[in-house]
């Protein structure tokens, strides 16, 4: 096992991020532990990669990426469904009101009244 004393990451890969084994350059998954790494996670599994897709259009769809994703610890992943779900419900609240004061401008029956 490489120890960080005399770890060069430019020859090898460096160290599992999840249980510490040498991990060599090529590889995108530790041979150990089987987990990805995380400098060589795609965009979408970061912190401000899940911020983007939820902010620009996915929504809760975006909650794919957040649990799937090996660098957001546990805690955050249960932080961001929270503030996802809270987000939610407030776009859809909002519709709502908005779809109800226009459908009574426009004198119509309530959306209940349908």
């Amino acid at each position: 096992m490489q120890t960080p004393d005399n770890f060069n990451g430019e020859q090898s890969g460096g160290l599992c991020w999840n249980c510490g084994e040498a991990v060599s350059a090529g590889d995108n998954y530790c041979k150990k532990c089987g987990k990805g790494q995380g400098s060589k996670v795609p965009w979408q599994y970061k912190h401000w990669g899940v911020i983007a897709l939820t902010l620009l259009g996915l929504g809760p769809f975006s909650l794919f990426y957040i649990w799937r994703s090996p660098v957001i610890s546990r805690k955050a992943k249960i932080a961001y469904t929270g503030a996802i779900f809270l987000l939610t419900w407030f776009v859809i609240n909002s519709i709502y009101s908005l779809w109800n004061s226009v459908q009574a401008m426009l004198g119509g029956t309530q959306l209940g009244g349908l």
